[in-house]
C-alpha cells in the first residue's frame, strides 16, 4: 500500500499557507499531554514530531533563541508576560498540544519565579541598610571627635595665659639650644629709631663681637640668667650679634651705634652699655623687648 502523498495545494490568496506538519494528523487528532513542566512538554512534543528549533522558529515567526528560552523556561530573557503567553499558546497549537493545560502550568511557573525574585530582591535591598549603619555611625563619630578636638585647640589658644606659651617656648629653647652664626642669621627688618629709649653715648667704630674679657665698657654687655635670644643690629642695619645664649653666660658686643635690639625672654636679660645699665622693663611686651640704644 503506497504512502499518502504529503503534497499540499497552494493556499488561496489572503489565507495562510497550509502547515505540512499539521496535515500529518487527522482532524480532531492531538498529541496526548506530556508530563513535566511547560518547557519540557513543548520540547518533548517538538522532538516527537522530529522538528528542529529552526523549523519551529520559522513557523512561529520567532527567533531560535526565543524558542530555546521557552523550552528552558528562561522567562527573564523574553519580552513580558503577555508576549510569553502568546508565544506558548501558539507553540502549543503548532504542536497540537493542549494549550489550556500549558497555560495553567505557565501561570504557576511564572508566579513561583516572581515570588522568588521578590524575595531575592527584598533580601538584597535590605542588606545595604544593615551593613552600612555601623560604618556611617563610625564616620559620624570620627567627624564629631575631630570637631571637638579642633574646638578645644582654639579655646586653648585664645584663652590660655600668655605666660603659659612663653614658658613653653623658653623651656623648649633651653632643651635645644641652637647657636646662630652671623652669616646664617635670619633677616630681621631694622627697627625705627623711635622705638625704645635713647641714650646719648659717644659712638664706637668697628662692628665686632667682643669676648667676655676684652674691651670691657666699650660696647654692649649682655648677661643671661636664663636661656634667651638676642639680636643686635648696628647703625648701618647690619646684624652684629644674633644668638640663643645659655643661662649664666654673658656677651659683649661692639659696633657703630645706634644699636637696635630684639630681646626674647627679656625679663631674664640685663643690658649694660658703656658701663651704664639700660632699663628695658618698660619695653617688654609679651616677654619680648624691642629698643634702640644711641
Amino acid at each position: 500500500m503506497s504512502e499518502p502523498s504529503r503534497f499540499s495545494a497552494p493556499a488561496a490568496p489572503g489565507l495562510p499557507a497550509a502547515d505540512p506538519f499539521r496535515e500529518q494528523l487527522t482532524s480532531g487528532e492531538t498529541l496526548a499531554p506530556v508530563s513535566g513542566n511547560v518547557g519540557q512538554q513543548l520540547r518533548t512534543a517538538r522532538e516527537a514530531r522530529n522538528m528542529s528549533l529552526a523549523e519551529v522558529a520559522q513557523s512561529l515567526k520567532l527567533g531560535p533563541r526565543q524558542i530555546a528560552a521557552i523550552e528552558a523556561e528562561d522567562w527573564a530573557s523574553l519580552p513580558g508576560n503577555t508576549m510569553i503567553r502568546g508565544f506558548v499558546r501558539n507553540y502549543a497549537r503548532l504542536l497540537n498540544v493542549d494549550a489550556d493545560t500549558l497555560m495553567h502550568g505557565l501561570d504557576a511557573a511564572q508566579l513561583q519565579q516572581t515570588a522568588q525574585l521578590e524575595v531575592s530582591a527584598g533580601t538584597t535591598a535590605s542588606l545595604p541598610n544593615t551593613s552600612n549603619r555601623r560604618p556611617q555611625r563610625r564616620d559620624y563619630l570620627a567627624v564629631l571627635a575631630g570637631l571637638l578636638l579642633l574646638g578645644l585647640a582654639v579655646l586653648a589658644y585664645f584663652y590660655a595665659p600668655a605666660d603659659f606659651w612663653q614658658e613653653k617656648l623658653a623651656a623648649l629653647l633651653a632643651r635645644n639650644p641652637i647657636p646662630v652664626q652671623q652669616p646664617a642669621a635670619p633677616p630681621v627688618a631694622p627697627l625705627p629709631a623711635a622705638i625704645g629709649e635713647s641714650v646719648t653715648i659717644v659712638p664706637t667704630p668697628n662692628a665686632t663681637v667682643l669676648s667676655d674679657t676684652t674691651n670691657s665698657g666699650r660696647g654692649l654687655r649682655l648677661r643671661f640668667t636664663q636661656p634667651a635670644w638676642v639680636e643686635v643690629r648696628d647703625g648701618r642695619g647690619q646684624i652684629v650679634f644674633a644668638e640663643l645664649s645659655p643661662a649664666g653666660s654673658q656677651r659683649e658686643v661692639a659696633g657703630q651705634p645706634p644699636f637696635s635690639l630684639v630681646v626674647g625672654n627679656a625679663t631674664q636679660v640685663t643690658i649694660e652699655y658703656q658701663g651704664r645699665m639700660i632699663d628695658i622693663s618698660q619695653r617688654i611686651k609679651g616677654d619680648v623687648a624691642r629698643l634702640t640704644i644711641e
